[in-house]
């Protein structure tokens, strides 16, 4: 007899104090090695020493940003140096940089009063007798195992702000589609001017020398503060155009209709890109100079097989007397083929800008996907009520996005916030599906804006957005995936520029990874597709987070990629490509959203897929245990109906519920008698 899932109504219930052990002691990291301690020392000191009188002498003021580095056996937060050198009320900490990296704000008094604080540690072993132990222990001072911590300081230099070559920046802001400006995250925001007077003498010359650097550009750029959500640490899009205008300064977030405007030519000189990256390079509060990225589809174009294709497929009519799950689908638009599951449309783009072929191939798989694909590729029902969210313009067109988004992707993610808001309150739609990139890879110690943005729509909204992980690019193509461990290893040692696209290492929303279909004769069934981008993306979190038949890379007659759906006029094609598995994966939710009794968390339902989702098989094998997370997450979530029925063996219980600082969940569960 099955076991349905027991959702639990009264979490607090079952909530109760955490014991809270403390963080460990003091760690002596030169015990016993006196004199290496006092030249790391000694060390330390002269490069504070510098970084104070570089401080000192810069034009923009004294205020600067200093990176302190930890050893690799200091990475536990409870070495960190904040308690007695880099104290909070000194050098306050504005951000980290890759693992290890603390960032902190410093001006040259407070780097001597750190100096102080170094110069006093003891140089000697200082011994304890551990009573619990019953043995003599290492017991440093603060100021000796925090000194110890530290594996070198270095003031934040150009080399940290910018990876690109002036050459290549004005190669990628001449696509339209980037909106042409660059992205700079400043340390600290910028104050309207009628308030620099609270500034001390610092703060506020580091402000001025900013503002000073764009009007000494005389003419032809603007500057505009971005959407990002975030107080701290703001971002600008700064653009060059070939107007006569002077500097145009939007320090200030303006209202969404505010920046739909005719933007000036751009312009692609590279003295004047040059003389503006040579300002932004070595100004203090500036902490990263990024080239935007742009939104790409994650599908691989297709063509017709050579077999005959059923052409007497009928798309099931929608029986409105009944609820279905309910989806959106961000994208260019869904075809009038599927119109009968198509309850709404956000319908911002001209039909001149719609391409509908890659939208309505998604709709398919949501709509019919069982009926061309069978239920091991396609497990739920058919059947799901579309909303149409087209607010991608058609790729052909490079002037289309720019034409809707003149100021980039920030723009497009306000359009796509406002429609999601619209489907969420006019159609109560949690699902979202968005198989769309920014054609960025995802960096291991840094997390995107447009990540960022991402989630804060899907938290604004209780929704949860199903992003693809991302294509390869032709020529970086994996071959198809061996049946040999071994030879599989090999492969992926070999390959380069796989890692995931952003958004994908979003947190707050599930990023899906593509399997090769079963029944495909040649190619290993449910093995990750050759096209198929790989985590980890952020260091500290699993991604991507799921795992979906997506098609196979290489086409083979007569399945051509094994996965099918419609091509705008209804007629049936085979494709492949991470876009095509996120939205198997987001039917499910949507399939889950709509079984469950009341609305349930969005946390409980990525907690229902992750929970019940298993690592295909071929990548169980003991040799690939520990890439297989990288390749496909947790794995291949099962349908609705076996997530919500266990079997009989089984039983599956649900708390959602937020806990509190020292607080815990304990469900005293009574084993039954064997």
């Amino acid at each position: 007899m099955a076991s349905p899932i027991q959702i639990v109504l009264n979490p607090e219930n079952y909530e109760e104090a955490r014991e809270v052990s403390g963080g460990g002691g003091r760690r002596d990291f030169f015990a016993h090695r006196d004199a290496e301690f006092v030249a790391h020392k000694d060390a330390l000191l002269r490069q504070l020493d510098t970084m104070s009188g570089v401080l000192s002498a810069q034009s923009q003021g004294d205020v600067g940003y200093v990176k302190v580095i930890l050893r690799r056996e200091a990475w536990a937060k409870s070495h960190r140096p904040v308690a007695s050198l880099f104290r909070n009320n000194r050098t306050p900490v504005v951000g980290g940089g890759d693992l290890g990296v603390m960032i902190v704000e410093a001006r040259p008094g407070t780097l001597r009063q750190v100096a102080t604080e170094i110069a006093r540690a003891e140089t000697y072993t200082e011994m304890r007798f551990n009573e619990y132990k019953q043995k003599n222990e290492p017991h440093p001072s603060s100021r000796k195992s925090e000194t110890g911590a530290i594996d070198r300081i270095q003031l934040f230099s150009s080399s940290d702000r910018r990876t690109f070559s002036v050459e290549d920046a004005v190669a990628w802001l001449s696509n339209p589609m980037t909106g042409s400006g660059y992205q700079v995250e400043l340390f600290d925001s910028l104050p309207p001017r009628s308030e620099w007077d609270r500034l001390d003498a610092g703060h506020r010359r580091l402000v001025e020398s900013f503002v000073e650097g764009f009007t000494a550009l005389e003419t032809g750029v603007s500057v505009e503060l971005l959407s990002s959500r975030r107080n701290k640490q703001p971002t600008l899009s700064i653009r060059l155009d070939k107007s006569s205008d002077q500097p145009v300064l939007r320090l200030n977030e303006s209202p969404v209709s505010e920046r739909r405007r005719e933007l000036a030519v751009f312009n692609p000189d590279i003295n004047r890109h040059a003389r503006l990256l040579a300002f932004l390079d070595n100004h203090p509060l500036v902490r990263r100079i990024d080239l935007p990225g742009i939104v790409v589809r994650a599908a691989i174009p297709s063509t017709l097989p050579t077999r005959t294709r059923p052409n007497d497929l009928t798309i099931p009519v929608r029986d409105s007397r009944r609820t279905h799950p309910r989806m959106g689908v961000i994208d260019g638009g869904i075809s009038e083929a599927l119109s009968d599951w198509v309850i709404d449309r956000w319908d911002v783009l001209a039909n001149e800008d719609i391409d509908l072929a890659h939208g309505t191939f998604i709709g398919g798989l949501a709509a019919i996907g069982r009926a061309l694909n069978g239920a091991e590729i396609c497990p739920e029902p058919d059947g799901t009520e579309l909303v149409d969210v087209a607010v991608f313009p058609n790729q052909g067109n490079a002037e289309a996005f720019a034409s809707y988004y003149p100021d980039g992707l920030p723009q497009f993610f306000d359009e796509m916030e406002s429609a999601i808001s619209d489907a969420r309150a006019r159609h109560g739609v949690r699902i979202f599906n968005m198989s769309l990139n920014v054609l960025q890879p995802a960096a291991p110690d840094r997390y995107s804006p447009y990540a960022a943005r991402l989630d804060q729509i899907a938290d604004a909204n209780n929704a949860v957005i199903f992003i693809s992980a991302g294509n390869m690019q032709a020529q970086d193509l994996r071959a198809e995936w061996p049946a040999d461990p071994t030879a599989a290893l090999a492969t992926l040692v070999n390959v380069r520029n796989d890692g995931l696209l952003t958004p994908a290492e979003s947190a707050r929303n599930v990023t899906v990874a593509a399997l090769n279909p079963p029944g495909h004769a040649g190619w290993v069934p449910f093995a990750p597709a050759r096209y198929s981008r790989r985590g980890p993306g952020l260091r500290a979190g699993v991604k991507p987070d799921l795992a979906h038949v997506g098609g196979a890379g290489s086409p083979n007659s007569p399945l051509g990629h094994g996965l099918f759906s419609i091509l705008p006029d209804g007629t049936i094609i085979d494709g492949c490509g991470t876009s095509y598995a996120s939205p198997l994966v987001a039917k499910t939710a949507a399939v889950l959203d709509h079984a469950i009794e009341g609305e349930v968390s969005r946390e409980t339902l990525i907690g229902l897929l992750v929970h019940h989702a298993e690592v295909p098989l071929p990548l169980q094998v003991k040799a690939l245990v520990p890439i297989a997370r990288h390749m496909v997450g947790f794995g291949m979530p099962p349908s609705a109906d076996r997530i919500l029925e266990t079997g009989d063996h089984a039983i599956t219980l649900v708390f959602a519920s937020r806990i509190r600082r020292d607080q815990q969940i304990n469900f005293r569960f009574p084993w039954p008698a064997s």
